[in-house]
């Protein structure tokens, strides 16, 4: 038992010692070089015309040929910006870790396979969009406006407003069958 514990204190005072300690933080560091390098080569690949975005390595982006961005546009990890349809981002705009900004949907008026639509988004000037936000197609985000972590955007939202989660919806569905006679009603 001993000679168990005299191993583990050797090994700490050698892995604890200076030398070992600066080696694993000149590791740490050049890694966050790399994937800061990473995401700026990234951003630059994606939108060549705005030299001052930032966008992280982590972020998905589908069309970016239909996405128009301003200037200072901050996009953080782990983001996704679907455009199939056009997205503009305005200025000193902020997206939070996880944003979803989606405006590509189901047409659930057809029967399956459903076919695909999409719907512009404009997110003005000044806008934040915190932690997990989603934004979903055919909604434009007022200048100036906060939108809280967790957030599920599905109707506009006038400038200089501060959005708070929505209350959950349930819709009764009947799986697009042009049969049932149900179509989509809201049941309490």
């Amino acid at each position: 038992m001993t000679r168990v514990l005299n191993l583990r204190s050797l090994t700490r005072r050698v892995l604890g010692s200076a030398i070992p300690r600066m080696i694993a933080r000149s590791v740490m560091v050049m890694g966050s070089l790399i994937g800061r390098l990473c995401s700026f080569v990234r951003a630059r690949a994606l939108f060549p015309n705005n030299p001052d975005v930032v966008c992280s390595w982590t972020t998905e982006v589908k069309y970016p040929e239909n996405i128009t961005l301003g200037t200072n546009v901050v996009i953080g990890t782990e983001c996704t910006i679907g455009a199939q349809a056009p997205v503009f981002i305005g200025d000193d705009v902020l997206f939070s870790k996880g944003v979803i900004v989606e405006t590509g949907t189901a047409d659930i008026s057809t029967p399956p396979p459903y076919e695909k639509m999409a719907r512009p988004i404009r997110i003005e000037r000044g806008v934040w969009l915190g932690a997990r936000v989603i934004v979903l197609g055919g909604v434009t985000i007022g200048a100036n406006s906060i939108v809280a972590a967790g957030t599920v955007v599905r109707k506009s939202v006038p400038p200089n407003s501060f959005v708070v989660g929505e209350r959950a919806h349930h819709q009764r569905f009947d799986g697009g069958d042009p049969d049932s006679g149900l179509g989509a009603q809201k049941i309490a």
